[in-house]
């Protein structure tokens, strides 16, 4: 299983994502399937960086093989979806960036995408607006806030990469993210109701 965390595909009008590399393109980093945490297991904050942000993102799953897919073919190849968070060691990430180093420790480690629950795709609708609370912070993700919607992001990728029954797409992480604190709980619930994601941060 792949996992693709697509960054540069959400509006930034104060240009400081973390993540920034150049203006109108898509990019995307790499994470290994042992970063995978379910919703309703804890999220135990590292010890290896003083600074852990969660970076919100609707979720799709592949759920069949694919090369080069054009964009109006792209969606036969979705089969659910859900809402999840990439969770960066943002202080270790920008020595990370300063130094030219790989992004690996700071994006890819164990436990760093906490994913909700996966649903049909033909719930699309429900995640429409989603509303993300941690502690004191909180934010809208708006699927609607796409720069480029998911047939063009599987067209970009496949291009790349085959894509495989399982692989899993973070089609746009929000250019800031909230900080997880211990003794914290982190939640998402879409705004016409129910609970998608759900973890306690410890």
């Amino acid at each position: 299983m792949k996992i693709f965390a697509i960054i540069n595909n959400t509006p930034d009008p104060l240009k400081k994502s973390p993540f920034r590399i150049s203006e109108g393109s898509i990019d995307w980093y790499e994470m290994p399937d042992s970063s995978v945490l379910r919703s309703g297991n804890p999220f135990f904050v590292p010890d290896f960086a003083s600074e852990f942000q969660a970076f919100p993102s609707i979720v799709y799953r592949i759920g069949r093989l694919g090369k080069s897919i054009a964009p109006r073919f792209a969606s036969r190849y979705i089969d659910s979806i859900t809402m999840g968070a990439a969770v960066v060691a943002t202080d270790l990430l920008g020595k990370l960036r300063a130094t030219g180093a790989p992004w690996t420790r700071a994006t890819s480690f164990d436990r760093s995408l906490l994913l909700g629950n996966l649903q049909p795709i033909e719930t699309l609708l429900y995640l429409d607006e989603v509303e993300i609370c941690c502690g004191d912070s909180n934010m809208t993700y708006r699927t609607g806030d796409l720069l480029a919607g998911i047939e063009s992001v599987i067209s970009i990728l496949s291009k790349d990469n085959t894509l495989k029954n399982g692989d899993l797409i973070l089609a746009g992480l929000t250019p800031q993210g909230i900080e997880l604190k211990p003794d914290t709980r982190l939640c998402m619930n879409s705004k016409t109701g129910g609970t998608i994601l759900d973890f306690n941060i410890r």
